[in-house]
């Protein structure tokens, strides 16, 4: 592999986790000012739901195409 295609992949590993990093907040902030999260506080108390929110993450995997196992609602489970 050249000096280039390092560099490539390396600017491109840290733009996934910086985009992944900021889905998760986005994602927790939408969580917490949802219904679920009175849910989650009546069920869980605070201190467990902050700690479940915490647990939630986002990831986003670049490269997958809709047809792809992963970007369809039948792969939720």
């Amino acid at each position: 592999m050249g000096k280039g295609k390092r560099i490539k992949q390396k600017r491109r590993k840290g733009f996934v986790e910086e985009f992944s990093e900021r889905l998760t907040v986005n994602f927790q902030k939408q969580v917490r000012n949802s219904k679920i999260w009175d849910q989650m506080v009546a069920q869980f108390g605070e201190e467990r739901a902050e700690e479940l929110l915490r647990e939630m993450k986002a990831e986003f995997k670049p490269g997958t195409m809709p047809h792809e196992k992963g970007n369809t609602t039948k792969d939720i489970s």
